[in-house]
């Protein structure tokens, strides 16, 4: 028999080499498993036996095609994510997890063991448990989309799939920012003076629009001038697929018009890079909840500041849920003293004048039956 155990660098690989020889011909092959090795070997003997040429270092003849991570991310790239705004970020994440667990793991090999090792070694690279789940997604989207194109044949859902250990994202506080943080961004974005000065002011106006709007990143950096409307911005593309309609002051309105017509538009990366370079600047290094997002959760912090109505800003800020927007809600500990203090001056003043409140008069009684369907019919 010409099987070998496979080694690299003198360690197991895991794999099967096929190695024969027959005068100056030599033929050579490595498989994932033994089975495909036997196959393989058993096809080029019996070729050389017949006169036949071998076939070629790839599939044995019956064996069926084996596909890894690696070659079919390249077989998704056009299909999977296509037009997406994240398709690019999408990719990237996915080959990272390419890398993490081997460019040549068999689609069929990747099992719960394997997503558990996975989510440790991007828990081991200090990445967040939110963005844990967010790589953990995309591979359970590519595996699935796999699976529908046979690439994958084991199911990747259902009780024989695969459990992803999906991490529960502890609740955060909810960082803005002060006024002088908001100061001191400004004064260290505008007060560049090299050849990248440009960048960084076009950091400070996306800046200057994601506080006063709300707007999450993404929703600012592929915004189109179609999107706009008089002084109003329609998202259309929203991470709750709801869209929105946004308002606009006049200075915000031409800092976005601005961007998009000149081009000058950061991308991720350079937003990130300026905002990491300010909070180092600023002092806020270990912070780690001084992110750009923490621009929305301005916006919406201020607008409970302001007592715009609860109900106005879950609109705005495009929440699905109300429990979201009453996360802002219970940021100011103060409210909850300015709420006991008018409960008092109102009592005071019904006091004072019992006919304007309800407490000093009787209960309404309940209405009778003939009543009753009087005020269903009403209703």
């Amino acid at each position: 028999m010409a099987i070998y155990a496979d080694k690299k660098n003198g360690k197991l690989t895991g794999r099967f080499r096929v190695e024969l020889q027959r005068g100056k011909e030599r033929y050579r092959k490595r498989w994932d498993t033994h089975a495909e090795a036997e196959a393989d070997e058993k096809a080029v003997l019996a070729s050389w036996a017949s006169g036949e040429a071998p076939p070629a270092p790839g599939m044995a003849p019956g064996a069926p095609e084996v596909h890894t991570i690696g070659s079919t991310i390249e077989l998704a790239r056009g299909i999977l994510w296509d037009g997406a705004d994240t398709e690019e970020l999408c990719y990237q994440r996915l080959e990272i997890v390419a890398e993490m667990i081997g460019r040549n793991t068999r689609l069929d090999a990747i099992d719960t063991q394997m997503i558990d090792s996975l989510a440790k070694k991007l828990k081991a690279s200090g990445r967040s448990t939110g963005t844990i789940n967010r790589y953990l997604s995309h591979l359970h989207v590519f595996l699935k989309f796999c699976k529908e194109r046979k690439y994958r044949t084991l199911p990747v859902d259902g009780e024989e799939g695969i459990t992803f250990a999906w991490k529960k994202a502890k609740k955060g506080r909810i960082r803005w920012l002060t006024l002088d943080e908001e100061n001191a961004l400004r004064d260290f974005l505008l007060s560049r003076e090299h050849e990248k000065a440009g960048a960084a002011k076009h950091v400070w106006d996306v800046i200057q629009i994601a506080l006063e709007t709300g707007c999450r990143r993404d929703e600012i950096l592929t915004a189109k001038l179609d999107q706009l409307n008089g002084r109003s911005l329609t998202l259309w593309e929203t991470k709750t697929e709801a869209h929105r309609t946004i308002p606009l002051s006049p200075h915000v309105r031409n800092l976005l018009v601005n961007l998009i017509k000149s081009g000058n538009m950061p991308s991720r990366r350079s937003l990130r890079t300026w905002w990491e370079k300010a909070r180092v600047h600023m002092g806020l290094a270990n912070d780690p909840d001084f992110v750009f997002h923490a621009c929305r959760h301005t916006c919406a912090s201020r607008m409970v500041d302001a007592d715009v109505n609860i109900f106005v800003i879950q609109e705005w800020m495009g929440h699905k849920v109300i429990e979201t927007t009453r996360r802002y809600a219970h940021v100011k500990p103060q409210k909850l003293e300015d709420a006991l203090r008018k409960v008092g001056d109102h009592l005071k003043l019904v006091a004072e004048n019992p006919s304007i409140s309800a407490l000093y008069r009787a209960p309404h009684q309940l209405p009778t039956d003939g009543e009753m369907d009087e005020f269903d019919e009403a209703a």
